[in-house]
């Protein structure tokens, strides 16, 4: 069980190191094949279409964006702090969204989202179907679970990699996560 929300402790910084990189690898391949786009570091949007490079390029700029800032707050409580250490918390935290893209399969959640769009603009809320409605369902609890195992795992990597500590940390983590958000939705709709 621990393997799966505080691995950190469990394996060495380059068994994490590469399955991290492979795992954003696949997560990538993912959104590609399912035309998803994790634009955010916290976000997954469903598209049309999108492009291997766009998917390659989210996930680059999340990963960069999120470990130099989380490495910058971790220098600040702890000046031992290693990069690699930072890197591997960002990597793996991420994988779990890595698992949303399969709810896209052959475009099916992108066309539910279009029709609940849709139906709740024309105000008719009692036209979406049951099906659509599971699925929405379904999709939101598998989505918050990704969210709150991302949440575990990247706190967990972090308080390893910086032995981070008390009430004052936990809020600085929180709004580097914060700020991260912010400026990763800015930097990949401008570049991307």
């Amino acid at each position: 069980m621990k393997q799966l929300y505080n691995p950190f402790e469990l394996y060495s910084e380059r068994q994490l190191l590469i399955f991290g990189l492979v795992m954003t690898l696949i997560g990538s391949f993912l959104g590609y094949s399912f035309n998803g786009r994790f634009d955010g570091i916290i976000d997954f949007h469903l598209l049309e279409s999108v492009t291997f490079f766009e998917v390659v390029l989210d996930n680059f700029f999340n990963t960069v964006l999120l470990t130099t800032l989380l490495f910058m707050t971790g220098k600040l409580i702890n000046s031992k702090t290693r990069f690699v250490d930072v890197l591997n918390a960002s990597l793996i935290a991420r994988i779990p969204f890595y698992i949303l893209p399969f709810f896209n399969f052959n475009n099916v959640m992108y066309d539910v989202s279009n029709r609940t769009y849709d139906i709740m603009v024309a105000g008719s809320f009692n036209a979406i179907s049951t099906p659509d409605i599971i699925l929405l369902m379904l999709f939101s609890f598998v989505a918050i679970f990704t969210l709150i195992w991302f949440s575990v795992l990247l706190w967990n990597g972090f308080k390893v990699a910086t032995n981070a500590k008390g009430i004052k940390n936990i809020i600085l983590f929180i709004f580097t996560i914060l700020v991260v958000e912010i400026v990763s939705k800015y930097i990949i709709t401008t570049f991307n």
